[in-house]
Formats: structure tokens, C-alpha cells, sequence
């Protein structure tokens, strides 16, 4: 059964023509969606600890809007498959609760950190993570476009497990294996504009080769004339580390030293190119928590991660899921969904069972203090 948790947003668009250059699985058939909740969906909606909130204004059917819109597609981040806490299954998962739905995506755009980690850990694993993500995403039967994410490259970390002259170090391996001929790109679909881009940005420094979360001026360039001449069609760009992420403030932090890491640090050029074009959206990742955020015209729409805590249970209170996008005539609009999967912790994953008791304490906590706040008279303050 899944569950949905509904965020839509108007933005404007147009039609065209249809294209595009994915990758495609084989035939699939999955089982039908049996949630009531895919049959309700409500148009102004907050999401919070995973459950769908009503917020503002009426009510429509979830149904009616999908058989209405033009074209729906996904975005899927953070996927983070491994075969440790059964990660490959439970991504399994997902890909089935992709084929559940009513009605089938076009395609979807894979917002990085698709293997577990290239960073970190041994080679013949890292190659055994990326052959799981892509067999297993094989299956879903529809296009899907990849987007490099930090945890896809091999080796770019001074804790790599690989010699810095290995062949394969930095983006090539993932590549090479998904077919990938470039690690940025754009193609249209039905009158819009995708742009995929490359966040990982690779550096050399005195402990070998490592990445800046960065576009670089190389890339940069390239956008800004891809955008040109996408001649003014309604646009959506895909990153994986965010151009807004506001972990330090939701964290009371603003000054929390892994921001330097959480948004890419040419944000600003990156920003005032969009605005110049027909960008509609640009979609994230990296951070695995939820956030829309609207600024000049552009919303910055971060999915929750696929794996939540890599696989652990839920990431401060997101469970595993990804964003359903629609089109229609000239709206944008999107929904959180869920799918059913219950963490498989390893022996070892002592800091995981302690992360999941406080989060377990601290929701405990707050009903405590909810039921006192409705309990006690107004008129004892």
C-alpha cells in the first residue's frame, strides 16, 4: 500500500512537441494502488514528519488531475542502493510503487547518489551498487535520465579506497556503466525543456583528486547558450547539491560548518542565468529532507531522499519517497508520494537505533506537550 503526501504549486508553461532520450526498462506490470488517499489530493498542502497536512483552500481529485494533465514525470533522488540493510530491495520497492500508479509517469529524472557510495568505499562494491541501480531501475518501463550525484563518483575523497591514478577515479565508472556519454545534458519532451546538470565539480588538492559542490565556468557557458536556444519553452533543470538548502536554519544553525558542502558555491551566476530564460523549477537533492522555496519567478523544489537515512529509517522524520510532477497546458504542479518500506538494520547499526529512539522520544514528546497546550485553560494566561 502507499501512502502520498500532496505539495502542489502553480507555475506557467506552454506546449510543443514531444522528445526524448532515455534510458528505457523492459515490459513490467505492478500492482494497483490501493490507498485511498491516490484517490484525494489536496491543492494547497504542507508536508511535515511524512504525512500530508490539508492547509488553505478546497479540495480536488488527485484522479482527475492526473487523467487531465499533459504529461507527468518524476523526480527520484538520494537512491543510495546498496545491498547492506537490504537497500536493493527496498529501492525495489519504489520502482514497484512507480508502476502502481494510475497512471505512468513519461519518464523520470534520477536527482543523484543513485549507488550507495563511490567515495568511501571498495571498488568491486561501488561496481556491484551501480549494476543493482541500474537492473533494478531497468524494470520500472519507462525513460529515466541520471544526474551525477557526490556519492557516484569514485575516489574523489582523501579517504578513498582506490590509488589516486586508478582509471577509473572521479565520474568515469558510473558513467561508463549507465551509458552516460556526458554528465550534464538537456532534452525536450512535449514542448518543455530538461536540463540536467553536474554539481560535482573535480579538483585536485595536495591529498589527491576531490570535487567543489560547483558547476564550473565550463558548464556555466554551456548553459547559458542551451538555455538560448531553447528559444523561450518552459524549462525544468535537475542538480543534485542544491543552489537553496536551509539545513542551518532548520537545524537553529545557520553557521553549521557542512553548509559549505550543502549548496553549490556559484549559486549566484548559476541563478541569474536561469532568470534570464523561461526556467520554471529547478530540481534537487543531497540534503534528503523536503523543502520548496520560491525566489525570482523560480521554484527550487528538494525531493526527499528515496532511501530516507540511506536505508536506516526515516531521515528526520521524511520517509522514503519522490516528487510526482504534471503538466498541464501552462501549470506546474507537483505531490510528494510514499511507498511502503520498513528499515532492515545491519547488527552494527548502533548509532541508527539510537537516532531512531530519539527521533521515537521526541515525537512522544510533542504530543505530550500538545495535549497540555489544548488541555490547560485560556484563561489561566
Amino acid at each position: 500500500m502507499n501512502r502520498l503526501s500532496f505539495k502542489n504549486r502553480i507555475v506557467n508553461g506552454s506546449n510543443g512537441k514531444n522528445g526524448h532520450n532515455g534510458n528505457y526498462g523492459t515490459a513490467a506490470s505492478g500492482n494497483p494502488d490501493t490507498n485511498g488517499l491516490s484517490r484525494r489530493g489536496f491543492m494547497k498542502t504542507l508536508t511535515a514528519g511524512g504525512a500530508g497536512l490539508a492547509l488553505l483552500g478546497g479540495c480536488t481529485s488527485a484522479q482527475a488531475v492526473r487523467r487531465d494533465a499533459d504529461f507527468t514525470f518524476l523526480h527520484m533522488t538520494d537512491m543510495h542502493v546498496r545491498r547492506k540493510r537490504k537497500g536493493h530491495e527496498g529501492y525495489r520497492a519504489c520502482i514497484e510503487s512507480v508502476k502502481a500508479m494510475e497512471r505512468a509517469p513519461d519518464f523520470s529524472l534520477m536527482g543523484g547518489d543513485m549507488a550507495f557510495d563511490g567515495l568511501y568505499n571498495e571498488k568491486d562494491e561501488f561496481a556491484d551498487q551501480i549494476e543493482l541501480y541500474k537492473t533494478i531501475t531497468d524494470t520500472m518501463d519507462i525513460p529515466y535520465y541520471n544526474c551525477i550525484g557526490n556519492h557516484d563518483v569514485l575516489g574523489l575523497n582523501s579517504r578513498r579506497k582506490v590509488p589516486v591514478d586508478d582509471p577509473d577515479i572521479g565520474h568515469k565508472m558510473i558513467m561508463d556503466r549507465l551509458g552516460m556519454d556526458r554528465s550534464y545534458y538537456s532534452f525536450d519532451h512535449r514542448g518543455w525543456h530538461f536540463v540536467v546538470l553536474d554539481t560535482i565539480h573535480r579538483v585536485e588538492t595536495e591529498h589527491g583528486p576531490s570535487y567543489e559542490p560547483r558547476l564550473g565556468e565550463e558548464q556555466l557557458e554551456w548553459l547559458r547558450f542551451d538555455l538560448g536556444a531553447a528559444a523561450g519553452r518552459p524549462t525544468v533543470c535537475v542538480i543534485h547539491i542544491a543552489a537553496f538548502c536551509h539545513i542551518g536554519q532548520i537545524n537553529a544553525d545557520p553557521n553549521l560548518p557542512s553548509m559549505n558542502h550543502m549548496v553549490i558555491a556559484d549559486n549566484l551566476p548559476f541563478r541569474h542565468i536561469l532568470e534570464r530564460h523561461n526556467v520554471k523549477a529547478v530540481l534537487q537533492g543531497h540534503s534528503h529532507q523536503i523543502e520548496d522555496f520560491y525566489f525570482n519567478g523560480i521554484w527550487y523544489i528538494t525531493s526527499q531522499s528515496v532511501s530516507a537515512a540511506w536505508w536506516g529509517g526515516n531521515w528526520r522524520g521524511f520517509n522514503p519517497g519522490y516528487t510526482v510532477l504534471e503538466t498541464r497546458d501552462e501549470e506546474l504542479s507537483w505531490y510528494r508520494r510514499e511507498f511502503d518500506w520498513e528499515h532492515q538494520l545491519e547488527p552494527e547499526d548502533d548509532l541508527e537505533r539510537e537516532r531512531i529512539r530519539q527521533r521515537k522520544e521526541f515525537l512522544q514528546e510533542q504530543e505530550r506537550l500538545r495535549a497540555d497546550e489544548i488541555n490547560v485553560g485560556v484563561g489561566e494566561y
